[in-house]
């Protein structure tokens, strides 16, 4: 069947609209894709900010929106994939992970 399950892990406000939006396209993306996958959604994740190298998996898909989650993804070494609608250069950002300007 699946050699690797992988570990996503999506970090979006699901009280905003357009971070809705992009947590059901992944999911669509998902479901069609042939991969085992593990998703990691918590409708508020900052309760557990302490622990979050411990949950991350294997890559990340976040609200860059959100400057805590960007700020709290700085250091971690996983892909990350950053969704908003402001560039991580245009606030003097460098950054490992892929950004998708919304």
């Amino acid at each position: 069947m699946f050699e690797k399950r992988y570990r996503i892990t999506l970090l979006f406000n699901a009280n905003k609209v357009y971070d809705r939006q992009v947590v059901e396209g992944v999911g669509e993306y998902l479901q069609a894709s042939q991969c085992d996958w593990d998703i990691f959604i918590e409708e508020d994740f900052r309760c557990r900010i302490e622990n979050i190298r411990d949950w991350l998996g294997d890559g990340v898909i976040a609200d860059f929106d959100d400057r805590q989650i960007e700020q709290l993804l700085a250091n971690v070494d996983v892909p990350i994939i950053g969704v908003g609608g402001v560039l991580p250069s245009a606030r003097g950002l460098s950054g490992s992970g892929l950004y998708c300007n919304g």
